[in-house]
């Protein structure tokens, strides 16, 4: 090996000699804790901006471990002007966040090029302390904050050995020392995020986020988009009921109503031509109620979703408005994670009075497409009296329709042309919950059956780990409403009479997957269940402890959250309580206690335990001389060997060597008299 090529972690504790500089020592002791502090930036930054930094990083290890010499300032100004320089190219911009990220994680690595003093080991410690605050503009998870942490740990420990002037201790000295700090931190930053007042919005939000794609629903709808997402296992909304749950069947989560139809796009009603009048909503008095929380993900649209049909929905952040469509929205786009609490109830009849004007929207059809279905639905109406019950035999028709000819459910199906429904209707007969709904909805519309789509979420998933239900992407669905008099808006599911199993089991576990291969991913699951519990934990009693919750946890103590001066008092209280528990327990004054002094007396406490202590005024050759006749000749022999290197390390003059010390240690410990 070269020389001043050593890989052992003995060479961060000062102990391999002149050959170590302590300088070198603590740029290696900090170079961990530097990459940790980048490492929850990389997903979202420009992949060469990872490459870049890392390429630095290495650069800068080798100059550390080969001891040779930094580049030269012109070097480091031409690098900067080209990091600047590419991240303006890719951003066309040097503000805004990530931008400002992005720069600041080059600068790092290039601010390692230059790190030769203390001054600039400091540097760098207080650049990773940003780069770990704007770790949290990304995610707020509990695997970032556990990086977090772990970076955190490292830079203190790297800032306490760099305080150490002539002594150095060993790293798990340090890294000791660091715990005790943490510790008596912890109690004081857990009463500032309990007490300290909570802002109306989150924290880490900014004007921009909720104007970011994300994935999940879509504001219009074309056969195939929703196939996208069942691939997607992304949490859309997490629910916990707080008695039994509906069945999977009829867990239906309502979201965007698409009524206008170009002959190829859903979308939702224009606001000149939409109905005015909200449906009046009629609730079955026999039927069930269900009470549930809902903690909904971010999704930059206002959408709310809630098992049909919400009776009262309770939250202080948020003032839900139910449109006239039944459709749940929030005033604003969700930008953050939102917890709603809501009582619905399943059996329930909504717009059983609306007028034939009123209707007239759901009954349009553009012209010029779909020739073949418009036909179809001639015939069957010329088929049907005008008794009362037509719509409902007709809607009974089409579901029939589906049931008895060879359509399949397929995440996977062909293209379809200019008039998609008639494509569907007659020629592939293949498709996936939209193709369903679309279908069925123009059919619905050509018997003149006022109809509609709805897209949400059906089905879910029960984590038996923490009872949570968990509504992925994947359980994104659409299905159609029809009206029909003396009943209002009717949910009719065509998919259902197709692939029943996809309403009964969910996507996940459909028609292709086997027992063998449900049985196959059981233990993968039962550790995903826990993973997943552990993050719902840390979303529910960390990231959601909003001015709400404070206001309750206030409350209980009898403080209103209005008052700021009761609040200071109380953190100012439990602020001087805590410190003040911290100072008493760590600021008595303390000894050091001289580890050889330590093993002598360990040593002689086992001797005492036998009758052979050693008083008071004894020296520790003269108690070996009193009792050298109680022991045998090898035990005398140990005896001997430790009390010489007692002596010889207590009264040296210099600091005892550490290795010495230890072979003391474990002369004490085989010691048995």
């Amino acid at each position: 090996m070269a020389a001043g090529l050593h890989y052992s972690l003995r060479a961060l504790g000062g102990t391999m000699g002149a050959q170590w500089e302590r300088e070198r020592r603590e740029t290696l002791f900090l170079m961990l804790p530097v990459a940790l502090s980048v490492l929850p930036h990389l997903p979202h930054l420009p992949w060469w901006t990872g490459i870049g930094f890392f390429a630095l990083f290495a650069w800068r290890l080798l100059l550390v471990l080969s001891g040779r010499w930094l580049p030269r300032a012109s070097v480091r100004w031409a690098a900067a002007i080209a990091c600047t320089a590419a991240i303006y190219a890719h951003y066309e911009t040097l503000a805004g966040r990530e931008p400002g990220v992005a720069l600041l994680v080059l600068f790092l690595g290039l601010k390692l090029m230059e790190m030769h003093a203390r001054r600039d080991l400091f540097v760098v410690i207080f650049l990773c302390f940003f780069l770990l605050l704007a770790a949290f503009f990304h995610s707020q998870s509990i695997a970032t904050a556990l990086t977090v942490a772990a970076a955190l740990y490292g830079l203190l420990a790297a800032m306490l050995t760099m305080q150490f002037r002539q002594h150095e201790t060993s790293i798990g000295q340090r890294l000791r020392s660091v715990g005790v700090l943490v510790a008596q931190a912890l109690p004081i930053a857990a009463a500032v995020f309990l007490l300290f007042p909570r802002f109306g919005g989150p924290l880490w939000g900014m004007s921009g986020d909720t104007q970011r794609a994300r994935t999940g629903l879509s504001d219009t709808m074309t056969p195939g988009n929703i196939a996208q997402l069942s691939e997607s296992d992304e949490i859309a909304f997490r629910v916990l009921f707080d008695g039994a749950a509906p069945p999977t069947a009829l867990l239906y989560w309502r979201g965007p109503v698409f009524g206008s139809f170009d002959g190829q796009v859903w979308r939702a009603h224009d606001a000149r031509t939409a109905p005015a009048h909200a449906a009046a909503i009629e609730f079955d008095a026999q039927g069930e109620n269900f009470r549930y929380t809902v903690t909904q993900e971010p999704t930059g649209r206002n959408w709310l979703f809630a098992l049909e049909m919400p009776l009262r929905v309770e939250s202080d952040s948020v003032r839900p408005i139910l449109r006239p469509d039944l459709q749940l929205v929030s005033p604003t786009p969700i930008g953050e994670r939102l917890r709603i609490t809501m009582v619905s109830a399943t059996g329930f009849r909504a717009g059983v009075h609306k007028s034939a004007a009123s209707l007239r929207a759901w009954l349009a059809l553009p012209a010029g497409f779909n020739p073949r279905t418009l036909g179809m639905a001639a015939r069957w109406r010329a088929e049907e009296s005008d008794a009362p019950g037509a719509d409902e035999r007709l809607v009974a028709r089409a579901l029939q329709l589906f049931r008895q000819q060879p359509f399949r459910y397929t995440l996977e199906p062909p293209l379809l042309g200019r008039d998609s429904v008639d494509d569907f209707l007659f020629g592939s007969r293949a498709g996936f919950c939209e193709h369903y709904a679309s279908a069925f909805a123009v059919l619905m519309r050509a018997l003149g059956v006022p109809a509609r789509i709805v897209t949400g979420y059906q089905g879910g998933e029960r984590n038996p780990v923490d009872g949570y239900w968990l509504v992925r992407q994947a359980d994104a669905h659409a299905w159609a409403e029809v009206w029909l008099a003396q009943r209002g808006w009717v949910r009719v599911d065509p998919t259902a009479a197709v692939a029943p199993q996809r309403i009964e089991r969910g996507l996940r576990l459909g028609e292709n997957a086997s027992d063998r291969e449900v049985a196959a991913r059981s233990l993968t699951r039962r550790l995903w269940f826990n993973l997943d519990a552990i993050g719902n934990a840390w979303n529910q009693w960390v990231l959601s402890y909003d001015r709400s919750r404070q206001q309750s946890l206030l409350a209980r103590l009898g403080i209103s959250a209005d008052d700021w001066r009761q609040l200071a008092a109380l953190l100012a209280g439990v602020l001087a309580a805590l410190i003040g528990a911290v100072a008493l327990l760590t600021l008595r004054p303390r000894l050091p206690r001289d580890p050889v002094v330590q093993a002598y007396e360990s040593f002689c406490l086992r001797l005492a335990a036998v009758g052979l202590g050693r008083a008071r005024h004894e020296t520790a050759s003269r108690h070996l001389a009193r009792i050298a006749r109680a022991l045998d000749d090898t035990r005398l022999a140990q005896a001997r060997r430790i009390v010489a290197a007692y002596e010889r390390l207590r009264y040296a003059g210099t600091a005892p060597d550490r290795a010495a010390v230890r072979h003391l240690r474990k002369s004490v410990q085989a010691f048995k008299p």
